[in-house]
């Protein structure tokens, strides 16, 4: 009985509990205010102008994400700028761009966390700016967007040193390997301080992006914001004029082939020296098959050394959990065009030149393929008002492009990318120092110029020079100059030669090295009489051309090295042409007083 009446009681305060709710909601209490925003999804298809971009949303599955999880900044493209972004593709709406491209592009159009309009313009490197913080460095203009590549597949083939190198052709290779991609995409947002703090001016941006930077804007990418801050849940929507389509990396930029235009030789050629894979453990047993019991690929990190950046990376410099430089570093690259760089490969570079340079474009030695590429990649970005450019460009040095023959402007993901119709080789191919580069037969003094750091004074020397080079067969004969390997992996080495009194192995000083070789070097003078010609060296002696007998000599006879025999020193005109003199081969060093 008693459990009875318990039972009552406590069903009359149920009923008594129901029926208050249900007079509170019938009062609204608990209903949605109307004040109250909706989640981003929904706060974007409420605007009136964002209705294509709203399709896009829901086409590409991220309405349900947008108003479910997370915390984003959208930065949704006007109807007019999605209509034109169907137009210029040649899409008859929406629903006919491809799922894949459909996704892509919108994720790129979403950043990651809740940005206002102010706080876009506040971040550092190390997070929040204050009034206070005026370092250059910390005014950050890339944010962190949705879209993310899938980890890449990569052909690999070895080399004669059994490394494995990167081809393009899959038909000549029987491996791949399985590249972890750690990062998702980075979008440039351009805004007055950084313009300013870093010296930017309207038309570095237009260079890039076709339109006039006007002050007091803001720009995603290329796309203007036309209204900001429009408040939502989870994050907030901006609006912006342009659709943006996804920035490529450098790779994608290269791999890339467009009508009449292909940089597939110049990427074949930094997959073939400069790839280095390194396993990535943690993210091969991350992957979801593995905790099911599946079996996966290895994924590795992939590294392109010296000289190159890594070109397929969204990352720049260190990101730790409390600095991330990708915030404010970016890149330069300038490729040339196949047809360009072609003919420089098979013009200069190898033996279909028709002179004994190097056997084909996959077997130069490490150091002049650095010489070929070191230019072409730029710690940052390259704008047309900036020393990057100008070094490329507009200044006289010893791999001058020409300007007019641009044809390619655009700013990636990684990279700032200019593309040439036109190459002009560095000048070390194409001065009196070019047959010394390009033929195997001369790699000790090759290497010679570069360790005693006299190349750029020999090679982008406007004068008619004289320049006369020893082969390494005469070197070593005579043990004047041989290479002493520190450690080849590295590329480290000194010079040792013979001491004729002692008779041991000394290495030789890099101004010691520096002397003797510009004293291989000059200019005629006028003061020769008859068949001598009178040579001014870059070292400041002088040296003889008896024409007459075709000798050439110091102000001492040329003498053996290792035995001290006085010999004659006959030029053997080398035939490459020169843009500033002439090289000749000799057997032996100038010898001279004081020396």
């Amino acid at each position: 009985m008693r459990n009875h009446k318990t039972f009552k009681l406590l069903l009359g305060i149920l009923l008594f509990i129901s029926t208050g709710c249900e007079k509170l909601y019938e009062n609204d209490i608990y209903k949605r205010p109307d004040w109250l925003p909706g989640k981003l999804y929904t706060t974007v298809s409420e605007q009136e102008n964002l209705t294509l971009f709203a399709e896009c949303l829901q086409l590409a599955g991220l309405d349900s994400v947008l108003d479910v999880s997370g915390s984003w900044s959208v930065f949704a493209p006007t109807d007019e700028a999605v209509k034109q972004f169907l137009s210029e593709n040649q899409y008859a709406g929406v629903s006919d761009i491809p799922s894949d491209e459909l996704e892509r592009i919108t994720e790129f159009h979403i950043i990651q966390n809740p940005w206002s309009l102010d706080q876009l313009q506040s971040l550092s490197i190390f997070g929040w700016r204050t009034e206070e913080d005026t370092k250059k460095n910390t005014f950050a203009f890339k944010r962190e967007t949705m879209f993310k590549n899938s980890d890449g597949k990569y052909w690999v083939e070895k080399n004669h040193k059994k490394e494995e190198m990167i081809v393009i052709d899959s038909t000549r290779s029987d491996d791949y390997k399985k590249v972890f991609v750690e990062s998702r995409k980075y979008v440039p947002i351009f805004y007055d301080e950084y313009m300013d703090r870093n010296g930017l001016g309207t038309e570095d941006y237009s260079f890039y992006f076709d339109r006039e930077y006007e002050q007091g804007n803001i720009y995603y990418a290329g796309g203007k914001i036309i209204k900001a801050d429009i408040f939502a849940e989870n994050g907030f929507v901006h609006i912006i004029d342009k659709v943006v389509s996804p920035m490529l990396n450098g790779k994608e930029i290269l791999e890339r082939e467009m009508p009449g235009e292909s940089y597939k030789l110049f990427l074949e050629m930094i997959y073939w020296y400069y790839p280095d894979f390194e396993p990535n453990i943690e993210a091969t047993f991350n992957q979801p098959a593995v905790i099911r019991g599946g079996l996966v690929d290895t994924l590795w990190d992939l590294k392109f050394f010296n000289p190159v950046f890594d070109i397929q990376k969204e990352l720049i410099g260190f990101k730790g959990p409390e600095v991330n430089e990708t915030l404010v570093k970016h890149n330069g690259l300038v490729a040339p065009e196949d047809d360009a760089f072609s003919a420089f490969v098979d013009g200069i570079l190898t033996r279909n030149s028709g002179f004994p340079h190097w056997p084909d474009h996959k077997q130069l030695p490490m150091d002049v393929a650095d010489f070929v590429f070191s230019r072409h990649f730029v710690s940052a970005p390259i704008y047309p008002t900036k020393k990057q450019y100008k070094n490329i460009f507009r200044r006289n040095n010893g791999f001058k492009q020409n300007e007019d023959k641009i044809i390619r402007k655009e700013f990636g993901s990684n990279c700032t990318f200019i593309g040439m119709k036109s190459y002009n080789p560095d000048r070390v191919f194409t001065s009196v120092t070019g047959p010394v580069f390009l033929r195997p037969s001369y790699s000790i003094f090759r290497r010679a110029l570069q360790y005693a750091n006299i190349y750029e004074e020999i090679a982008y020397n406007d004068d008619e020079l004289y320049f006369f080079a020893i082969p390494d067969g005469a070197l070593r004969t005579d043990s004047s100059l041989m290479i002493n390997w520190i450690d080849r992996d590295k590329d480290i080495y000194n010079f040792i030669q013979l001491n004729a009194r002692t008779e041991k192995m000394e290495v030789v000083g890099r101004n010691t090295l520096k002397n003797m070789i510009l004293n291989q070097v000059g200019s005629p003078v006028p003061n020769g009489t008859g068949n001598n010609e009178s040579i001014r060296t870059l070292g400041g002696k002088y040296i003889t051309w008896d024409h007459s007998s075709n000798t050439v000599r110091g102000n001492l006879p040329c003498r053996v090295w290792n035995t001290g025999e006085i010999v004659d020193c006959i030029p053997t005109p080398l035939e490459e042409p020169a843009d500033n003199g002439k090289t000749y081969r000799v057997d032996y060093w100038f010898s001279f007083r004081g020396i």
